[in-house]
């Protein structure tokens, strides 16, 4: 009669070890998954800046060509591949002039909605006096306008802000990207157009 009682309470015993177990397992492959799921669809991923168009304006209303504005707009699209939405402040577009700035504007701050495009325009106004000043003292502007072309150079900077998970996980984001472009001067076309993105997430 001992050995049926002690083999009666084995039995339980084991029952229960086995169900401990099994919840272990569970709660263990339940962690994993969840983790799997953090590390892929809330990643962190870095967003892609591209630079539509580079396109320029003259100011018909000038007196004089030192006093005219040659208006310079870029038309830039951010994409954001994250399951969260991406929000920037204020987005700044530099035109440069053989490494020289030589004009500058912001863009208003928006969101960019998750795994969406959105598309923004920066117009940026160059003072022609001022690239006459730039290009002193041996006429250099002057020079690659008798050329018959003009090369600038444009930075466009976004800085933001993606959280996921309810705001567990924040991340900074910053995008620069920087173009090299030759004008036309006959009809102000694009002629050349190369850019290269920098990205930084912190």
């Amino acid at each position: 009669m001992d050995m049926d009682a002690n083999a009666a309470l084995v039995m339980p015993c084991q029952r229960l070890n086995c169900a401990l177990l099994a919840c272990g397992v569970s709660s263990l492959l339940i962690a994993a998954g969840t983790l799997a799921v953090t590390l892929t669809v809330y990643r962190v991923r870095a967003p892609v800046m591209t630079m539509n168009a580079i396109s320029l304006l003259t100011d018909p209303a000038a007196t004089s060509s030192s006093s005219s504005v040659l208006t310079v707009v870029a038309d830039v699209s951010v994409r954001n591949p994250n399951a969260a939405s991406l929000r920037y402040g204020h987005t700044e577009t530099t035109v440069f002039y053989r490494g020289r700035p030589v004009g500058r504007a912001a863009g208003p701050p928006g969101t960019a909605p998750a795994r969406r495009t959105v598309r923004m325009n920066v117009t940026v106004g160059v003072a022609v006096g001022e690239l006459l000043v730039v290009g002193q003292p041996a006429g250099l502007f002057l020079r690659d306008v008798a050329a018959g072309a003009v090369e600038v150079a444009t930075r466009t900077a976004v800085r933001g802000r993606v959280a996921v998970l309810g705001g567990a996980v924040r991340r900074r984001v910053a995008l620069e990207m920087n173009c090299t472009a030759t004008v036309a001067v006959a009809d102000m076309s694009i002629r050349e157009q190369s850019c290269r993105q920098r990205v930084w997430l912190q």
